[in-house]
């Protein structure tokens, strides 16, 4: 067999799966990242009305 053009030297190149491992690095941050945040967003919904922050996000609603 004769050896491809990229495996000249005998070793095998390691761009393309660099570039896929930090691709899916980048993948696995990002929706980590977005799911850190709708917690954050569903613990706001989930606050109280009468009591720390939930008082200010609430409040504006009116007595009741």
């Amino acid at each position: 067999m004769h050896p491809t053009p990229s495996r000249l030297s005998g070793q095998p190149t390691s761009a393309a799966p660099l570039k896929q491992r930090r691709r899916r690095q980048r993948l696995i941050s990002l929706a980590y990242a977005l799911g850190l945040l709708l917690v954050f967003l569903l613990s706001l919904l989930l606050l109280p009305d009468d009591a720390g922050l939930g008082k200010l996000l609430w409040g504006a609603r009116g007595p009741g």
